[in-house]
This record gives structure tokens, C-alpha cells and sequence, in this order.
């Protein structure tokens, strides 16, 4: 080897070396590294194909690039907390702890609530109905209570008109008599109107209704209607009647009772004159108002009692 040749190799070699040692610096001191020349003195022609040495060589480290901090220590992928700590799921409570799971709204029975508080009072089976403590059920008149009596009159055209006892409901039934008395001496009963009625017994100035009966057993009487059927025995005007007791008297209206047929009932309040508790009682019925003359077919007297 010549010793032109084997100095260029040793620049070289040197360049080579130099170029390494000076990136190497840069990269650890982060400055930049000086273009080293391997031209002592002139240029030399690499007759050999290979480069001239003495061509400066770039060894610089580009931070651009190869010291680009923004991917080495990119803080927004290595330490994301979007991603690692994201509480939004697994500390999501919604799915976890959802307590709709356990929602009663399976078992609604549907049934409204009426709010009606229980008073824990026992049924003594004890009907306290309207009437109270009489029997006698419902009254033919519609009117308030249970029936204490109804009675009834039959017979034929110019006969007496008899009284027909149909019902009790007092508690006493000892007491329980029905009669017809005149003013006069020789008083006989009439029946009339069978042709436009069942007919009835004539009530008017000359006669009257007696009925006996007894309270016994009733401590309280809430209300009493006296109601006859029948119609005013006058073709020109209405009527109406009286009654008495020994406790107190009542009239209806004069014009209540019709002339005209059908038969109906007719109510009058009589609870003044109906005692409790008396076993003596004397109830008289008396035709009055404008006609003063009465068709009787039925009487009854309705009590609400206790």
C-alpha cells in the first residue's frame, strides 16, 4: 500500500470516528454538532470509487425529528386519564347499584284506597233498621219507619162496615181493639162507594174511629205518620181529617184528601200525639177540612221507635 493511500484511509477512520463522537455530544448535551473536515490541506480524488474523504460529512442530530419530545413523552396517550381512570365506568352507580330492580310496583293489587278508617265495632246482629223496635215492616203509605197497625174496613152496599185487623208491630200486642161509635143513640156503621171503589166506611160529623193499643216496650219515638186511604165523600170538594190522644191532637190540611178515585193513602204527621211506653193508648180519627165526610178504606200508623 502506497503511503498516499494509507493516509487517506487513517483520515477516514479519523472522520468516521470524529462524526460519531460529535453526534453522540450533541445528542447528550442538545447543542449542535460543528461540520468536521477531513481536508488537511486540498481535496484528494478517490481513485478507488469511493467518496472523498475530504467531502464534509453532516452529522448533526436534527431534533425535528429524531429528539421530537411531542411522541416521547406525549403525556395525552401514555398518561390519559380519559382512559385508565375513567370513573364514568366503573364506578358507575346507575348499573351497580340501580334500585329499580327491587321495585314493589309488581305486587299493586289495584284496589283504591278508600281511606275509611276501621272502627273495630263488632256487629251485635241487631237490625236497627227504621222502624226500630216494631215489626210490622214496611208501611202500605211509604211513609218513614215500620208499620205499629193498618187496618181495613169490608162489606156490601148499605151494610155495616166492619174493621179488619191486618197488623200489629208494637212489642205489646195486648192491647189491640178497633171500633166505630156514633153520637147518636142507635149509631149503625155504613159502607159506601162500591160502585166507583172497593168502597169504605162513611166518616163524617156523625161518627168517629176509636182504636186501643199500647206502647209497651217502646222507649223512644223518633217520628209517627197516621195515613188513611181512601178519598173525600163529596163530588164537589176535598177533605181532611183530625186525630187525638191523651197525649196531644193534629189535623192535616183541609183540602188534603181528593174527591176523585182511585183510592191513595194520605200522611199526616202525628208524632206529638203517639207516647212511648204508654199501655193505655186511645187514638180517635175524625173526617174534618172542607168536605167533613170521608171514604175510609184502610188506616195505618207508621213508627220509627227504639
Amino acid at each position: 500500500m502506497s503511503s498516499s493511500r494509507l493516509f487517506a484511509l487513517v483520515l477516514s477512520v479519523c472522520a468516521v470516528c470524529a462524526g460519531a463522537a460529535c453526534a453522540q455530544a450533541a445528542d447528550q448535551g442538545g447543542g449542535t454538532c460543528t461540520t468536521c473536515a477531513a481536508d488537511s490541506g486540498g481535496s484528494h480524488d478517490d481513485t478507488s470509487g469511493h467518496d472523498d474523504v475530504g467531502e464534509p460529512i453532516d452529522v448533526r442530530s436534527d431534533t425535528g425529528g429524531g429528539g421530537d419530545t411531542s411522541s416521547a413523552s406525549d403525556t395525552g396517550s401514555s398518561s390519559d386519564s380519559a382512559g385508565g381512570s375513567d370513573t364514568g365506568s366503573g364506578s358507575d352507580t346507575s348499573s351497580g347499584s340501580d334500585t329499580a330492580s327491587g321495585d314493589t310496583a309488581s305486587g299493586d293489587t289495584g284496589i283504591k284506597d278508600t281511606g275509611v278508617l276501621d272502627t273495630g265495632v263488632k256487629d251485635t246482629g241487631t237490625d236497627t233498621g227504621s222502624g226500630g223496635v216494631i215489626t210490622g215492616g214496611p208501611c202500605s203509605s211509604g211513609a218513614t219507619g215500620a208499620t205499629a197497625f193498618r187496618l181495613h174496613f169490608s162489606g156490601s152496599t148499605g151494610s155495616t162496615a166492619t174493621p179488619v185487623y191486618d197488623l200489629n208491630g208494637l212489642p205489646d200486642k195486648s192491647r189491640w181493639h178497633i171500633g166505630v161509635f156514633g153520637y147518636s143513640i142507635g149509631f149503625t156503621s155504613s159502607y159506601v162507594d162500591t160502585f166507583l171503589e172497593k168502597g169504605g166506611l162513611q166518616l163524617d160529623g156523625s161518627d168517629f174511629i176509636d182504636v186501643e193499643l199500647s206502647t209497651k216496650g217502646v222507649s223512644g219515638i223518633r217520628s209517627a205518620t197516621l195515613a188513611i186511604r181512601g178519598r173525600s165523600y163529596d163530588t164537589t170538594t176535598s177533605g181532611g181529617f183530625n186525630w187525638q190522644t191523651f197525649t196531644g191532637t193534629g189535623a192535616t190540611a183541609s183540602d188534603l184528601v181528593w174527591n176523585s178515585t182511585p183510592y191513595r193513602w194520605y200522611t199526616a204527621d202525628a208524632t206529638s200525639a203517639i207516647a212511648s211506653g204508654d199501655s193505655g193508648m186511645l187514638l180517635r180519627i175524625k173526617a174534618g177540612g172542607l168536605s167533613g165526610s170521608l171514604v175510609v178504606n184502610a188506616v195505618e200508623l207508621c213508627v220509627d221507635a227504639s
